[in-house]
């Protein structure tokens, strides 16, 4: 069954957030004080790996190591390779990657668009997986556990419809028909963000059904633990509790553009820079961004 979802009244903050579904939204460098050597075009993609912070930016991938003062250190881009990582996902030690490709890049990586590409060493090489030069997949989100090969799922922007992979992401079929925002996969759920709220599949993307519970996300992360939190429509985060009822947090700054959870430390990109809350938003700490 096929979910097509009716259009509805949006903030302009989410107004913005939506347009990334067609491309990079006009945003300030995200940046910190005392931080003139590291700065960031656009980040789409906040991951955590191993308690460090992965950024999957407009000009390649980050790893970060942030201490208790918020000092981080940053290292990339990793590889060296600055291509314009517009869809990431890291699930078990594996990178799983999407966008476009620069001139400084290798011609084993796919002009003008990556496909679909993994990494098993932390982004440092990566290999060609499917859809070489033709895909530029905005959102990944990566399931495993239900079978030998992980399920894939992608948000092509030039389709109406969750493209989604059951063999690891070598083929792939199109799914429930929706606009999405971003997506995101725990246990064998997918979850969607859309104009009309938060959309769950339990059938790898072949239909949504609407979260009537949840807040309107239009960004969406998950916690080891599998319980979600967000970002949404007005700017405020979100978190799901134990009980799967939602507690509502502090405010960001201006158009966020990423969030990832760490426990409960949760990690957003916005105009102040790369940010940092471990009390709900209530208090924020700028991440000092240095090599």
């Amino acid at each position: 069954m096929k979910m097509k979802l009716r259009t509805l009244a949006l903030t302009a903050s989410a107004l913005t957030a939506m347009l990334t579904l067609s491309g990079c939204a006009p945003s300030a460098p995200v940046t910190a004080p005392g931080a003139a050597d590291v700065a960031f075009q656009h980040i789409h993609k906040l991951e955590v790996s191993d308690g460090d912070l992965l950024v999957a930016s407009h000009e390649g991938l980050y790893r970060l190591t942030v201490a208790s003062n918020g000092e981080t250190t940053a290292v990339g881009p990793i590889g060296g390779l600055n291509f314009d990582l517009m869809g990431f996902a890291f699930e078990n030690g594996i990178a799983y990657a999407s966008g476009h490709a620069s001139p400084s890049l290798p011609n084993t990586f796919g002009v003008p668009n990556l496909g679909l590409i993994t990494s098993n060493d932390g982004g440092e090489s990566w290999t060609n997986v499917s859809l070489t030069g033709e895909t530029d997949f905005h959102a990944l989100a990566v399931m495993t556990g239900g079978g030998a090969e992980a399920h894939v799922f992608g948000i092509d922007s030039s389709k109406q419809a969750i493209q989604r992979s059951l063999d690891g992401g070598k083929t792939w079929s199109e799914g429930a028909e929706l606009v999405a925002r971003d997506i995101r996969a725990i246990g064998q759920q997918l979850y969607a963000t859309t104009q009309d709220g938060l959309a769950v599949s339990d059938d790898n993307g072949t239909s949504f059904r609407v979260d009537s519970t949840a807040p309107g996300l239009f960004l969406v992360a998950s916690n080891q633990d599998g319980r979600l939190a967000g970002i949404d429509t007005s700017g405020i985060l979100w978190s799901q509790g134990g009980d799967g009822t939602w507690k509502k947090g502090g405010a960001v700054t201006g158009m966020p553009q990423a969030i990832a959870v760490d426990g409960d430390r949760v990690y957003v990109a916005d105009e102040r820079g790369i940010v940092r809350t471990e009390d709900g938003g209530a208090t924020w700490t700028v991440l000092k961004l240095g090599r």
